[in-house]
């Protein structure tokens, strides 16, 4: 799972840091081309993201097989919309005369975004990674069904026992895993975003 955030965060970084502005894409990229690409990549990754999952895995079956490949490919493409989606939001929050002032004392467009823009959008890009995180905990257990990692196949085994012996203890205890996986990313992400947030834009 936390291959498939990294692939996805990576993505969305890269495409929404490239078509944030014009001056980190080709100079043949007109304002209305770049915008309409941005956009573009919010509607399919927001339509990839309302596709059920047990749909989109049984989808890759046939071309990835069963197991991790199809699993963390289905992960990654759910990843991405809240990404992508607070990379755009925390770049366009960044004030215009902080932008200004930045021009004024000569940072090109590449230094701005990796001096100014991307720290300041940085606790809004975290939130969408955080996001991310939450919401493919609870994908990954139908990942099961294709014989994914996890424990998606513990519960999904022990739902076509219930009734069983132990049957509803299986289902317990993949329940409580999933869980506690996610309390700890909970964790991760607040020292991480206590130890990465600039000090004076931290909450």
């Amino acid at each position: 799972m936390a291959f498939a955030v990294g692939i996805a965060a990576v993505v969305s970084l890269v495409a929404g840091t490239v078509l944030h502005t014009n001056r980190l894409t080709p100079e043949t990229w007109s304002r209305p081309l770049r915008i309409g690409s941005r956009e573009g990549l919010l509607i399919a990754s927001s339509a990839a993201l309302t596709v059920p999952s047990l749909a989109l895995f049984g989808l890759l079956q046939p071309a990835l097989g069963l197991g991790a490949t199809p699993s963390l490919t289905a992960l990654t493409i759910y990843a991405v919309y809240p990404i992508l989606r607070n990379v755009v939001a925390g770049l366009s929050s960044v004030d215009d005369a902080v932008l200004e002032s930045a021009r004024g004392m000569g940072m090109g467009p590449v230094r701005r975004m990796v001096s100014i823009q991307l720290p300041l959008a940085w606790p809004v890009i975290l939130s969408g990674i955080r996001v991310a995180v939450l919401i493919i905990i609870g994908i990954a257990v139908v990942a099961g069904a294709i014989n994914g990692p996890g424990f998606g196949s513990s519960l999904l085994l022990g739902l076509q026992r219930l009734g069983s012996v132990n049957s509803f203890n299986q289902v317990l205890a993949a329940t409580l895993g999933c869980l506690v996986v996610a309390a700890v990313y909970e964790i991760v992400f607040w020292l991480v975003q206590r130890f990465t947030t600039p000090r004076g834009i931290r909450v």
